[in-house]
């Protein structure tokens, strides 16, 4: 195992001069040796971000982004910042759509199948392929997504393209901690492995990933991800929101998603909802002691299989839950909170607390209910046919506030319950 200090391959850390060199050469450094070893990074401002221009050369993207620490078939490698090492990106740097002659805004890209010859991507900070055995603790990674100048479309969806905190591809055993990184034009993070029976053992801690465009996470592919003490919060609250805008993104892209652990998490003020599944293969994610605060969006969209909550605070509506044809299935709420609370003086979204439009089987266990403004519920298992598969709320209760200045109740009221099939037990 070897250790080394960054400034040993040329870097300043003093803030003004662009160190993306240096962090190329410690990369190349580590791949030749696959890893076994510490790359130290000190105190200090680090301006990363370089782009090449293809100058009319069709073959290539017009910016095309340098992927600064970009490790691959390393094993055992520890990337280690201190209290106050950050990695912030140039200002000015392009993403969208460019015209590759001129370099100029190019607004005739077609954003449902764009010509990645007008591309503009900045690419990642961090990047893990093939890895094994992964720490990466102590950072603050710095997308400086206000300075950035945006181009064109590029997708249907706002701009799709690589500018990411950390962007880990087929690699297992991954340590997360203590890590800011947040202001990215895509996301903080993205975990993209192709699943397998062996778990991947992503563990992220003690993290932060907040303000980037796109999402804070995005899963779209694994077996086993643990996030604890995070927060994927204000997703394209800074200059600009590519859809989803979620806090996480649970979409199976790649290859199936499994086993999912979220433990004393926040989402909150996100433009898209605070955790979202997509579509694909994707089942069994458990969120433990989590804030969900939706604003402009739901706070929770959950359209796959065996998605538990236990013991969360939930402010804002819920939407849909999973049209589970067994119990393991079924989209499950355990002794959690539901009140539509403004958040920071704006009020939190939706009708109702509840909004699930045919789940079966869904169910909402010594859950608390505190409406303000909204109807407590609009559930709709109209798809169940016994009693096992109607929606329940049991052993839950309601708590009707009185309204300020006087003693009078808010009034609330359970609609559209379709032929009876919702019960209600012990509350």
């Amino acid at each position: 195992m070897v250790l080394k200090n960054i400034h040993s391959f040329g870097a300043k850390g003093d803030g003004k001069t662009n160190d993306t060199e240096a962090f190329l050469k410690a990369a190349a450094f580590f791949n030749e040796r696959t890893g076994n070893g510490t790359l130290l990074i000190p105190e200090g401002v680090y301006i990363i971000g370089k782009q090449l221009f293809s100058n009319g050369d069709v073959n290539k993207s017009t910016y095309q982004g340098i992927r600064i620490l970009d490790f691959k078939n390393s094993n055992n490698l520890i990337i280690q910042g201190e209290k106050g090492t950050l990695l912030k990106y140039a200002d000015n740097l392009k993403f969208g759509s460019f015209d590759p002659v001129t370099g100029n805004i190019f607004n005739g890209n077609n954003p449902s199948q764009p010509d990645p010859k007008y591309a503009g991507d900045i690419g990642y900070c961090i990047g893990l392929t093939d890895c094994k055995n992964i720490t990466v603790k102590t950072l603050v990674l710095n997308g400086n997504n206000k300075m950035i100048q945006l181009g064109g479309l590029y997708d249907d969806k706002g701009i799709q393209l690589m500018h990411v905190g950390i962007y880990i591809h087929n690699t297992q055993g991954v340590y997360i901690d203590n890590i800011n990184a947040s202001y990215f034009a895509l996301d903080g993070i993205i975990v993209t492995n192709v699943a397998s029976d062996k778990k991947d053992d992503i563990n992220i801690t003690n993290s932060i990933f907040e303000y980037n465009f796109r999402q804070g996470l995005s899963w779209v592919g694994g077996n086993y991800l643990q996030a604890k003490n995070c927060r994927f919060n204000h997703t394209g609250k800074s200059v600009y929101c590519s859809p989803p805008g979620a806090g996480v993104d649970i979409e199976a892209e790649v290859g199936p998603i499994t086993n999912g652990i979220f433990e004393h998490c926040e989402f909150i003020d996100n433009t898209g909802c605070g955790v979202v599944t997509g579509g694909g293969v994707t089942s069994n994610c458990t969120f433990t002691d989590c804030t969900f605060w939706g604003i402009n969006n739901w706070s929770i969209w959950v359209s796959a299989p065996a998605f538990t909550f236990i013991g969360c605070k939930i402010y804002g509506s819920i939407v849909h839950g999973y049209n589970a044809s067994n119990a393991t299935e079924a989209t499950r709420f355990i002794r959690c909170y539901f009140e539509d609370k403004a958040y920071k003086g704006q009020p939190s979204y939706g009708k109702y607390l509840l909004e699930c439009d045919g789940p079966r089987r869904i169910s909402f266990d010594s859950c608390t209910f505190v409406p303000h403004a909204k109807p407590i519920a609009w559930l709709n298992t109209s798809n169940a046919k016994t009693s096992e598969e109607k929606a329940t709320i049991s052993n839950s209760q309601f708590i009707i506030p009185e309204k300020e200045g006087n003693n009078t109740p808010v009034s609330f009221s359970f609609i559209n319950f379709f032929n009876n099939t919702t019960e209600f037990k012990k509350y």
